[in-house]
């Protein structure tokens, strides 16, 4: 549900949608090549590296296609850490 909602806020249009899917395509297809075959001159798309939306979601779904879990655990421990960085900011805890 969350990445559904992610996806659909995150891009405007169809294209961009396209865009982002061939994207996590082509990383997963880059991963699977023997590192020493790699290319090193590979990148993500210029639309996906200017827009701030678009390497925000990629980024996401990069996380979620290489650990489940870490992506899982994310939306507990990083709003906690924030929240204890402010406390500790605020002079609550010391």
């Amino acid at each position: 549900m969350l990445l559904r909602w992610l996806i659909r806020h995150l891009c405007a249009t169809p294209a961009e949608l396209r865009v982002v899917l061939h994207a996590l395509q082509q990383y997963r297809l880059h991963n699977r090549v023997p590192f020493e075959e790699r290319d090193p001159h590979w990148s993500f798309d210029r639309r996906i590296t200017r827009s701030v939306r678009l390497s925000l979601l990629v980024g996401l779904l990069v996380v979620h296609v290489e650990s489940p879990q870490v992506f899982a655990a994310a939306w507990i421990a990083l709003p906690l850490a924030l929240l204890l960085a402010l406390l500790r900011l605020g002079g609550a805890l010391r």
